[in-house]
């Protein structure tokens, strides 16, 4: 039987757990545990409770995400690529879009020195609105 204690054990049941689609019982029985102990609780726990295993199965996810997951200028170059080179016209309009707000060239200026703040109506304006709003109501 495999021992947790070693690091070739715990990096393979890391790889195997990751590549089997995360079932745990399946994963220790591909390096070597015995199929009781792989589909009790106490194996699950005494395995995947170790933190050596914990740790070693969030360095394969961190670096199958990073691997996956396209990085922003990746993400620039492709829609810079398909707003040159896409022959429909409708791709070529979405691509720049998405280009352009990922350059933040959309956003709005709030900052401003000509915004207008409103005038605060006197009590005066304010009972002379309610009762215009009670003639139109009924």
């Amino acid at each position: 039987m495999p021992n947790i204690k070693d690091q070739s054990t715990v990096e393979a049941i890391a790889r195997e757990f990751t590549s089997n689609g995360r079932n745990k019982t399946r994963a220790m029985i591909a390096i070597g545990y015995d199929e009781a102990y792989s589909d009790s609780g106490k194996g699950h726990k005494s395995v995947y409770g170790n933190l050596r295993v914990i740790e070693a199965i969030k360095a394969i996810d961190d670096k199958t995400r990073a691997e996956s997951v396209a990085s922003r200028k990746q993400r620039q170059e492709f829609w810079t690529n398909t707003m040159n080179n896409d022959p429909l016209m409708i791709n070529k309009l979405r691509a720049s879009e998405l280009l352009g707000r990922s350059e933040a060239d959309f956003t709005d200026n709030i900052n401003s020195q000509n915004i207008q703040k409103p005038a605060l109506l006197t009590p005066d304006e304010v009972l002379e609105l309610k009762q215009a709003a009670i003639k139109l109501t009924g």
